[in-house]
């Protein structure tokens, strides 16, 4: 249906507003971000609809379905195995970086390892449920989370706190050069699309045109409100010194008539939901990618050994996070994926489009 469409966009640009996109376009607020903004809006809508037209000549089927019977079993298992890394590593970055808010601001005594495996007890229970019952759960979530998550930005942007002086002085650096970097940053929020190549099983009429409109609006207003509320909250020069700017700033914001009164707590608890559910659909994507490279009526034991490694992977990496350069390599990673998904999209398009349906 084309709502669920909307749903996987949606989700990824809800996931972002506090982990990747303000973190890392905050940082060139004075070198191009405005610019670079608008470019990967124009980028990531282009990408999202050649995307969107391919697969809607394969309705009902997903990506290993689609090459199950034209590609040698090599060259599938090589194509359908680089793909799942991806999708392994967009699910691994949103968890590590919502385990460090948590560990941050809810409970430092906690270890990390502990934590996260809560999370991956549940993620690795939800990842190999089927294709629908996912999104129905991400349906149920998003109902349930979003009349929230707008009543809080809502209240951020109202906020007797909030210096328009900052805003309009970071506009006035709309002219700067654009910056690759915050070009592929800023186009993040759009990846929700390519879930299709999974989740295109459930998709059996063409995307209308008004799906493509209504992301066109809510991009505009994820992006610049993701960057604009904290400059206004925390000043223009003072924002980029923050490493969560939503987190602090959702702090500054009270409650007065209801049972919590700060907004933090609600904002993170909210927050848990959507991002167990992005986390399950970026991860049972990989999931299904991987049971493509299997033979059929064997795959029991393999399906074992592939959650194995999803569960043990992360539990590993966190021990270790503090000794790497986590934002380091998220950055490295924003940008190539940005790449990989231009070469995927036109990969798509150039062979699937010559194959009869």
């Amino acid at each position: 249906m084309n709502r669920y469409f909307l749903y996987l966009v949606l989700l990824n640009m809800l996931t972002n507003v506090i982990i990747f996109v303000p973190k890392f376009l905050l940082q060139y607020r004075f070198d191009g971000m405005l610019i670079s903004i608008i470019i990967a809006i124009g980028v990531g809508m282009a990408l999202m609809y050649v995307d969107s037209l391919v697969f809607a000549r394969f309705p009902g089927q997903g990506f290993p379905d689609i090459i199950q019977d034209q590609l040698n079993k090599p060259l599938k298992t090589i194509i359908l195995v680089t793909f799942a890394l991806f999708w392994f590593i967009a699910g691994l970055l949103t968890l590590l970086g919502y385990i460090d808010i948590l560990h941050r601001f809810i409970n430092p005594e906690l270890s990390k390892a502990w934590l996260i495996a809560i999370f991956l007890l549940i993620l690795c229970f939800v990842i190999q449920i089927p294709t629908k019952k996912v999104m129905y759960l991400l349906e149920i979530i998003l109902f349930i989370n979003v009349p929230f998550i707008v009543f809080i930005f809502f209240k951020a942007v109202t906020s007797e706190y909030l210096s328009w002086d900052s805003i309009f002085e970071a506009g006035t650096h709309f002219y700067s050069m654009p910056n690759i970097s915050a070009v592929a940053v800023a186009s993040y929020v759009f990846s929700g699309y390519t879930n299709i190549i999974i989740f295109n099983r459930l998709f059996k009429v063409k995307l209308k045109g008004v799906n493509f409109l209504i992301i066109f609006g809510l991009s505009i207003l994820t992006l610049f409100t993701s960057v604009m509320v904290p400059i206004g909250m925390h000043g223009v020069d003072k924002v980029s010194e923050y490493i969560y700017p939503w987190i602090l700033m959702v702090d500054s914001l009270r409650l007065p008539y209801s049972p919590i009164e700060r907004a933090l707590f609600i904002f993170l608890m909210l927050y848990i939901n959507i991002t167990v559910i992005s986390v399950a659909v970026h991860w049972h994507v990989a999931f299904e990618l991987m049971k493509g490279t299997f033979s059929r009526g064997k795959g029991k034991k393999k399906n074992r050994i592939v959650l194995a490694l999803f569960f043990t992977i992360p539990i590993l990496l966190v021990i270790r996070i503090d000794y790497m350069q986590p934002e380091l390599l998220s950055v490295y990673w924003l940008i190539a994926r940005m790449f990989f998904e231009i070469l995927a999209v036109l990969g798509f398009f150039f062979f699937l489009k010559r194959r009869k349906v």
